[in-house]
């Protein structure tokens, strides 16, 4: 009997062909499927409780499972709800890799120092700290006209700080700073030094005649054209304007920008006004020419906290869309933090929603309901996660975030370690004191050369 029994064909259920979408109604418990395995851990995926895995630039790498377009995210939510924590982990995480480096613009904080810094000092890496006139001696200057920016990119950063205090250029005004460009470099370079603003503040007011063509332009209508330029360069030049000792004169020594982690605190400077823009379009191109090098294996992370001065300021977003735009190229990852997206009017500013359309990973924590649908709508989200995002209390409750990396979607939930955790703690100001957290995971101090490791 067993031997007849063994002999017998055995039964096969016939391939079943049919749709994802089909399948995921026919078999509910199978999860979705997950991203490429190499990266740093995030946390679990909710649905399945697999680990959530992430790396915008093995995401990039054409051996990924699917391929992102860009390595530039963007994170947006509600205060209280994880943004900071996460982007810390992901930093910390990132650089046990030895060919990672990060950059940050750090603008939130408390007690006069950044958010960030904690981490930085755990790691023994010095913020440079920007301040108004170099304050109590701590802070810095970024010279505009640093050598290491290439002259044409110089100007753009010209025009982008006159437009920013004083509007729109025309055409006479921007043939007016081009001459006082060319006339500051050719004096600094007579003198063996370094051109500054003041430069340009004295060649705006003080001009040679011109050739416009064959056209000679004189003196007196040269300072006529260049007007509404010399008197943007005296906010920045005057020793009595608030905006004195940021921009005018050379870079301060010592910034060292070849530092794995570098952080800039920008938190003595006032959120609202023309300080923060204006420094936004020195810092990007100041970053695209002295902090990356072409030709190394590097792989770079620029992370901007209220990211708004940014794309809400045309002159910035000008300057910023072709620095993202061509990350490809230059090995970097664009981050920038938002608390909303109906604050910036995308549609007035085709320069912010290119950026934005840059960013091929969206990381999305709650919202109120009418910024949710607002969101989900510009990001085509699915129903799913726009339900999601106004569920606080659930769903996206604080470091749950739906995450849109390419044309998937999670709900994926950051785990950290306690040791994360005591360094991301924003909310010591509004909690009672706990006792300390043990360190369970080692911090490794950052070298201070990348070539060094």
């Amino acid at each position: 009997m067993l031997e007849l029994i063994r002999s017998q064909t055995q039964t096969r259920r016939r391939a079943l062909r049919t749709t994802t979408s089909t399948a995921s109604g026919l078999y509910p418990a199978v999860g979705a499927p997950s991203s490429d395995p190499r990266g740093v851990i995030i946390g679990r995926e909710i649905y399945s409780g697999k680990a959530y895995i992430y790396d915008p630039f093995v995401l990039y790498d054409p051996s990924a499972r699917e391929r992102l377009p860009s390595g530039h995210a963007m994170v947006l939510g509600k205060s209280g709800f994880g943004k900071s924590s996460l982007e810390k982990c992901y930093v910390l995480r990132q650089l046990r890799f030895r060919d990672r480096s990060f950059c940050i613009l750090d603008a939130q904080g408390e007690d006069g120092v950044g958010e960030w810094d904690s981490i930085a000092r755990a790691l023994g890496v010095t913020p440079i700290r920007l301040v108004y006139g170099g304050e109590d001696g701590e802070g810095v200057r970024l010279n505009p006209l640093d050598p290491r920016i290439p002259a044409q990119y110089q100007f753009k950063i010209l025009c982008s700080m006159v437009e920013i205090i004083g509007g729109t250029l025309n055409s006479e005004s921007e043939f007016a700073l081009s001459v006082a460009h060319t006339a500051a470099q050719v004096r600094a370079a007579a003198e063996n030094r370094v051109a500054v603003l003041s430069d340009i503040h004295d060649a705006l007011t003080n001009p040679e005649p011109a050739m416009l063509g064959k056209r000679q332009i004189a003196s007196e209508e040269m300072v006529t054209w260049g007007q509404p330029a010399s008197l943007a360069m005296d906010q920045l030049c005057s020793e009595t304007r608030d905006l004195a000792g940021l921009f005018n004169g050379p870079t301060t020594p010592g910034i060292d920008l070849d530092a794995r982690l570098i952080v800039f605190d920008l938190t003595r400077l006032p959120r609202e006004g023309e300080a923060m823009p204006l420094l936004m379009s020195v810092i990007g191109p100041w970053l695209r020419y002295a902090w990356i090098k072409t030709g190394d294996s590097i792989k770079r992370t620029l992370i901007v906290e209220e990211a708004w001065h940014i794309l809400s300021h045309r002159p910035v977003a000008r300057l910023f869309e072709e620095f993202v735009r061509y990350g490809r190229r230059l090995g970097l990852s664009f981050w920038a933090i938002l608390h909303h997206l109906g604050d910036l009017q995308v549609a007035e500013a085709p320069e912010a929603a290119a950026i934005l359309k840059l960013t091929a990973t969206r990381v999305l924590y709650h919202m109120d309901k009418a910024e949710a649908d607002l969101t989900a709508d510009y990001l085509q989200l699915a129903d799913w996660a726009r339900e999601a995002l106004i569920d606080g209390a659930s769903r996206c409750s604080p470091g749950r975030a739906v995450w849109q990396v390419g044309n998937r979607l999670h709900l994926v939930e950051h785990i950290r370690s306690a040791t994360e955790a005591m360094l991301t703690n924003t909310n010591r100001k509004m909690t009672e004191k706990a006792r300390e957290l043990p360190n369970t995971a080692p911090i490794i101090p950052m070298n201070s050369r990348v070539g060094s490791r």
